[in-house]
């Protein structure tokens, strides 16, 4: 036993054992600190709600229960995507001043990853088109309250989607505002932040191609897969709906895109080019 005990003594030790030893115990009290944080902050927000109700303070009641549990910012943008693929998910949303929350759970609880999204930003009218795949059912009255509750927000209204594990909202801005989404995991969360742009130009033309109004239904959503990746759906001030695709800022732009998108689909596109100011809707 003490010549065994002499040979692991005289084991040599590498000079980086001991950087490893305490990078790896600092990695895992991080680690730990973020998971006591995260039960904090949810139990934190359950006391003080639980207090307020006694209390029968209404509206603080309602402020503490909408407190967000925040995860790791993955990324912040104001158009493209992001996410990883799901499937079962349910969506809901809450307000809090400008900034708009998308929660995101499945049957076993809350998700670590958000679903898979896009999000790009229109003119004519102001508007920003939000999607999300891999989602089965969605609280929608409640993100329309929610996005409707922000200053910023002017309408809001279902894009038609044939897949029934996606679902698009075209979130109308009014004059001068802008945003941005910043995802979140552990759990998942988009949130979308609202705010006046300086640089907006009210009186900017823009130019697009658009299809003819058709009413909402089956027949709208058959028109954008004609499209895929480049169309928009957009009300019209009569109550029907239309397909823009691309935005230009001269009309020889949109007629060169027009002209080329023909020559891809090899004939009549069913298109053609319009324009409005940054505000405008279209009558029809």
């Amino acid at each position: 036993m003490n010549v065994g005990k002499k040979h692991y003594e005289q084991i040599p030790i590498p000079e980086e054992l001991d950087r490893v030893v305490w990078d790896s115990m600092g990695k895992a009290a991080r680690e730990a600190r973020a998971r006591h944080l995260r039960r904090w902050a949810v139990s934190a927000a359950a006391v003080f709600c639980a207090a307020f109700l006694c209390a029968n303070v209404g509206p603080l009641y309602a402020y503490a229960s909408r407190l967000p549990v925040i995860g790791a910012v993955v990324q912040v943008l104001h158009v493209g995507g992001g996410g990883e693929r799901t499937d079962g998910a349910h969506a809901a949303a809450e307000a809090a001043g400008e900034t708009v929350e998308f929660h995101f759970e499945s049957r076993s609880g809350e998700l670590d990853t958000a679903p898979v999204y896009t999000v790009s930003h229109l003119l004519a009218p102001n508007r920003m088109n939000l999607t999300l795949r891999g989602v089965r059912s969605i609280d929608y009255e409640a993100i329309r309250e929610s996005l409707l509750a922000t200053e910023a927000v002017r309408d809001v209204y279902r894009a038609m989607i044939g897949d029934d594990s996606a679902f698009g909202f075209v979130i109308v801005l009014n004059s001068g505002y802008t945003y941005e989404i910043t995802e979140h995991a552990d759990p998942a969360s988009l949130s979308v932040r609202f705010y006046p742009d300086p640089a907006y130009q009210p009186e900017q033309t823009v130019y697009y191609l658009r299809s003819e109004a058709v009413p909402y239904g089956e027949g709208l959503g058959l028109l954008a897969e004609q499209y895929p990746g480049e169309a928009a759906q957009l009300q019209t001030r009569s109550g029907e709906y239309i397909i823009t695709v691309g935005q230009y800022e001269t009309s020889d732009e949109a007629e060169a895109a027009l002209q080329a998108l023909e020559e891809t689909t090899g004939g009549a596109s069913g298109l053609f080019v319009a324009s409005g100011r940054a505000d405008d809707i279209p009558e029809a």
